[in-house]
């Protein structure tokens, strides 16, 4: 259609930049439009912000600096190279540099956003040769395999944060010896995605440089370790813990690694 807001979705589906677009407001603003390059930003697929808030969807963190920079198009329409911090579906904060332009769209008052991030990502290590995998549940995978490439990317990187975060931090909880010895030895592996500027205790992890092979492999090499802890782990409770990391995504494969009862 050749209606100003179709025109401006078009600008910000072309755009080389991570850009978003959406109506204006502290708190009424909806998001209208998102390219690739926000969503991966956020680590978030297109349904999960359609139409909602950009502080409600967690995108937008409340702040001085963020009243500030909509006083700055309420009053002058524009803004250049602001510096924030926005949110990360992972729960990362992610430091950006924002311009932005107030539009109108078919007579809706609304705020183009184009994002730049001041941290590159993490590009890891090399990966270590293949070992053993999980594999998905089927349910899981069948799921997966009917999204994009660009969602199933999205979806796998953030089920590959939540076990390495939670592998790592599960001995702050359960001082098991063996369990403190695994999650070490995982935070040295993992320590090349280490975003920066977190504390020791409220690890985070950036696998956003990972393509869909590698976060898929690295989460299954990685539900197959923790498979194999639930299963040589003498404690209940330390194994349902475990259990509680892997068993929403995944399933052991070995026949040694067995799911408890099974």
């Amino acid at each position: 259609m050749f209606d100003t807001k179709s025109l401006c979705v078009a600008v910000v589906e072309r755009a080389d930049v991570a850009t978003a677009l959406t109506s204006t407001g502290h708190s009424g603003a909806r998001y209208l439009a998102a390219n690739n390059g926000y969503l991966a930003l956020t680590e978030r697929v297109w349904g999960e912000l359609e139409g909602r808030s950009p502080i409600s969807a967690g995108a937008a963190i409340g702040a001085p600096n963020r009243d500030r920079r909509l006083w700055l198009l309420d009053r002058n329409g524009y803004y250049d190279c602001e510096q924030a911090v926005i949110g990360a579906a992972s729960g990362r904060r992610v430091p950006v540099e924002i311009s932005a332009q107030r539009v109108w769209c078919s007579g809706i008052a609304c705020d183009l956003e184009f994002f730049r991030p001041l941290a590159l990502p993490q590009t890891g290590a090399a990966m270590a040769p293949p070992g053993p995998r999980a594999a998905f549940l089927p349910e899981l995978e069948t799921n997966l395999r009917k999204l994009t490439p660009f969602d199933r990317t999205i979806l796998i990187r953030r089920m590959l944060t939540a076990v390495a975060e939670g592998g790592i931090l599960i001995a702050r909880v359960d001082p098991n010896p063996a369990i403190t010895r695994y999650s070490d030895t995982l935070r040295g592996r993992l320590a090349a995605y280490i975003a920066p500027g977190r504390s020791e205790i409220a690890v985070k992890l950036d696998f956003s440089a990972l393509d869909e092979a590698a976060a898929e492999r690295h989460l299954l090499e990685l539900a197959a370790e923790i498979w194999s802890l639930i299963r040589f782990t003498k404690d209940a409770e330390t194994a349902g813990m475990l259990e509680r990391l892997v068993a929403p995504y995944t399933l052991p494969t070995s026949p040694v690694v067995a799911r408890p009862g099974a």
